[in-house]
């Protein structure tokens, strides 16, 4: 939906700002390395943590770590 039909449905104020915001994929990916951190890099702990599969974790990062180079 864009941001003028946002506003007209009253889903965004008038003066709202986007500028600064992350992507979901972004978040996501930080929200995930944050848990990684915390976990010393353990990845079935942050798996449970983050309540998904350890393979879920082991594809993210290679995805991430190709889109790097």
């Amino acid at each position: 939906m864009n941001e003028g039909l946002q506003r007209a449905a009253g889903i965004l104020p008038q003066t709202y700002d986007m500028r600064g915001l992350k992507t979901l994929a972004a978040f996501e990916r930080d929200y995930i390395e944050h848990i990684l951190q915390i976990c010393q890099g353990n990845i079935p702990r942050a798996a449970e943590i983050l309540d998904i599969a350890p393979s879920t974790l082991y594809r993210k990062r290679a995805a991430w770590d190709k889109n790097r180079v």
